[in-house]
């Protein structure tokens, strides 16, 4: 396995506290918490490509998200827990976290995460057309 990460957290990044309100993307916030929950492999949402499959992630193809080890680390959760990837997974976490780019103030915790996407704040979410959408999953017109 050859795991990646993004260099740095995207501006729109879902995990940054200056993400759009509500967006997440082709996920759903059950979808995020599973995930970090059980240690599994979450790609950034600019590098999501269509008909991509885990082997692009887990063959360093498509990067892991910075935000999402953030935000576990914030949240106390060390993605260890998958048995196929987990010992990877927690070493890249460790490795990001060591590197103290991030200001880790402006990363959601997973309770902050909850707030921020379905939340009593997330109804002024902002509008984004479909073209945007395809765009920022990484699909080309």
């Amino acid at each position: 396995m050859n795991l990646t990460v993004c260099a740095k957290i995207c501006k729109e990044c879902p995990f940054s506290k200056n993400s759009p309100r509500g967006w997440l993307g082709s996920h759903t916030f059950p979808d995020v918490l599973a995930a970090q929950h059980a240690g599994k492999l979450f790609s950034c949402h600019l590098q999501r490509q269509e008909g991509m499959t885990p082997d692009d992630i887990e063959t360093g193809k498509v990067p892991i998200c910075r935000g999402y080890l953030v935000s576990a680390a914030k949240s106390n959760i060390t993605l260890d827990k998958d048995a196929e990837n987990g010992l990877d997974l927690s070493q890249l976490q460790a490795q990001v976290m060591s590197e103290n780019r991030e200001d880790i103030s402006t990363i959601l915790s997973q309770q902050e995460f909850k707030e921020h996407h379905v939340g009593p704040a997330a109804a002024d979410r902002i509008p984004v057309s479909q073209e945007i959408i395809d765009k920022r999953r990484g699909l080309r017109p």
